[in-house]
């Protein structure tokens, strides 16, 4: 998999530094609509979430809430990254964690859901497509 701009070879696995719109594209070449970063709230989060399964002929997916929650977004740093989120195969739900009650990060997990992969290219893929559904839809 390459950027469509610069041609550079992008590995899934570091994700981190892709951006996931209608293509994947390296992170020189492309940036997020900011909107996609904004900080939502869990109902928001539902809401979308409802809307993506029902757009791509998914089950519902069961977003559920971290059961420690704290609004300090350090309680999710990692000494190198926040923590966004979770998907679980089974059951079928997701947990987005603070840093991560954006629409990007729901779009991150459900593209693990959807697929049923870890960082692949049929995620990565995936991932870009649901950004792109959402992105038309703000």
């Amino acid at each position: 998999m390459n950027c469509p701009k610069c041609d550079k070879t992008l590995e899934p696995d570091r994700h981190g530094q892709l951006i996931f719109d209608g293509q994947v594209w390296c992170e020189d070449c492309h940036r997020y609509d900011d909107r996609l970063l904004e900080r939502r709230s869990f109902q928001d989060l539902e809401t979308w979430a409802q809307r993506l399964c029902r757009a791509f002929g998914q089950e519902p997916v069961h977003l559920r809430r971290d059961p420690d929650y704290l609004p300090d977004p350090r309680k999710y740093w990692d000494g190198a990254t926040f923590l966004l989120g979770e998907a679980f195969h089974e059951p079928r739900c997701l947990m987005l964690h603070p840093p991560g009650h954006q629409l990007m990060s729901l779009c991150h997990e459900l593209a693990h859901l959807f697929t049923g992969q870890d960082h692949t290219e049929a995620w990565a893929r995936n991932f870009a497509t649901l950004v792109a559904w959402v992105k038309m839809r703000l």
